[in-house]
């Protein structure tokens, strides 16, 4: 993961073509430009949140914050959540925004407005967040490992592996109670039971490494992140297709039906359109 050097921020959308929307639905795309370093992106009772890693994604040096969005993709807060070390994958659960911070799990309440973080023993680099029953599942793509964070903030290793595969994007799959894992150096995807297990590893021939990992609907859908292709296959992860191809770098990816909202990580942009 690299950054290009920070340029001037513009808090504006940049619309490239004429939008109608009826909740999220867009007849063009847009961007949302002037971020810094969008992470990921997830929304929650009609309102987009963007986590922006900041200066740098190692530093702990809290310059990372959550910008607070519109359903048209209008800025109502640039720094809603601020004070974060470096902030990556989001996950919105049961009134609380759920936020992997570099070393710790920082959980915003949205009723109480307040935000409690939790430090996470061991951890080097948080990457992206699941939320089961209450309990935050997340990736440390450095330790290459699994943490798993109770309701009280006690941290534990869930699952390690024992070569490189540095972990990044995690789903659950209900039906088949269990984890899916994507690498971010090998065009890999690990199934890891919901009690800890290695399950099966699925391969898809032609791609780099994996960023942001989404299911919408049956469709998986997956950002290489290198290239800048975001792809769907299904579970079964035989075949899969293009869908889109940003030519720059897409991390923690979300979809909604034939919506796709992409943070643009090296471009400081957060891309929402259509799937075609």
């Amino acid at each position: 993961m690299s950054f290009l050097n920070d340029k001037k921020l513009f808090f504006f959308v940049l619309v490239l073509g004429f939008v109608m929307l009826a909740g999220f639905k867009l007849v063009n795309d847009s961007e949302v430009i002037g971020l810094k370093h969008p992470e990921s992106v997830c929304f929650y009772k009609n309102y987009l949140y963007v986590s922006n890693i900041g200066s740098s994604p190692t530093s702990p040096n809290k310059d990372g914050f959550i910008t607070k969005l519109d359903r048209y993709g209008n800025i109502l807060e640039y720094e809603f959540i601020d004070d974060l070390k470096a902030p990556k994958g989001i996950f919105a659960y049961n009134d609380k925004l759920y936020i992997a911070d570099l070393t710790r799990l920082c959980i915003y309440d949205f009723k109480a407005k307040g935000l409690v973080c939790y430090p996470v023993e061991g951890a080097k680099f948080l990457n992206d967040v699941y939320v089961v029953d209450g309990e935050a599942y997340i990736t440390d793509t450095v330790k290459n490992c699994i943490f798993r964070i109770d309701r009280n903030g006690k941290s534990s290793v869930f699952f390690s592996w024992d070569y490189d595969f540095e972990p990044n994007g995690i789903v659950f799959l209900k039906e088949n109670k269990a984890f899916i894992v994507v690498s971010f150096v090998k065009p890999l995807l690990d199934e890891i039971s919901f009690d800890g297990r290695f399950i099966k590893s699925f391969k898809l021939r032609g791609l780099t490494g994996f960023d942001g990992i989404s299911i919408d609907n049956g469709g998986v859908f997956i950002s290489d992140y290198k290239t800048g292709k975001v792809i769907k296959t299904d579970i079964s992860f035989k075949h899969y297709q293009i869908v889109k191809d940003f030519h720059t770098p897409a991390a923690d990816i979300i979809t909604v039906g034939n919506r796709i909202f992409a943070p643009l990580l090296e471009d400081n942009k957060l891309y929402i359109g259509r799937i075609k």
